[in-house]
């Protein structure tokens, strides 16, 4: 099996947020994806709910002002964590 690191890529202008794109370069790939790695922009629900719904891990660290999402998400212990200063970002 072959791994990948950067599958895909956008540019876009200076205007349009990072968070806006990501979604819709992940729908736009049909190849099997495990994992997604990425940064405090990229951790919404709407994210989060397509990664689950396409069986993605996701590696994104929460952003600082985060809240939980519903009981038993795995990234409320991220939050967690960070709410008591044991995550750095």
């Amino acid at each position: 099996m072959s791994t990948h690191e950067i599958i895909a890529a956008e540019v876009s202008l200076v205007s349009v947020g990072d968070n806006e794109i990501s979604l819709t370069l992940l729908n736009s790939l049909s190849r099997k994806i495990q994992r997604v790695s990425a940064d405090g922009v990229h951790d919404t629900r709407a994210g989060h709910h397509v990664l689950e719904n396409r069986g993605i891990t996701p590696s994104i660290l929460p952003r600082s002002n985060a809240g939980y999402l519903e009981a038993g998400h795995p990234r409320n212990e991220a939050v967690k964590a960070l709410k008591y200063n044991k995550l750095a970002g």
